[in-house]
């Protein structure tokens, strides 16, 4: 595997297992708002690096202006959906799927 496959693989592994453990806490009602809390924070992640952008702060501050910059490709995305697609899916047949499988 080259190295450019290693990051969105490992990070679509984790990301698919802890979707459906946030997922199953939800459904079960065990999870309280761990769902809600992971989206706010995304979200409050997203408003600070905009209002940062909005407000010049990457201009005074290189370590920001490279933050900033980070954008995946289209490639990294979809190869990390994928495999958090399929993680969250081999997890959930192994765990106890459907009552019909």
């Amino acid at each position: 595997m080259r190295h450019v496959y290693v990051m969105p693989v490992g990070m679509g592994i984790m990301m698919g297992a802890m979707a459906l453990m946030m997922l199953h806490g939800f459904l079960t009602g065990d999870g309280g708002a761990s769902g809600v809390l992971f989206v706010l924070a995304h979200i409050a992640v997203v408003g600070l690096a905009a209002m940062g952008a909005a407000f010049g702060l990457h201009r005074r501050w290189p370590v920001l202006a490279r933050i900033l910059a980070h954008r995946p490709s289209r490639r990294h995305l979809g190869l990390m959906l994928v495999v958090a697609f399929a993680t969250a899916s081999i997890i959930h047949l192994l765990h106890g799927g459907p009552a019909w499988t």
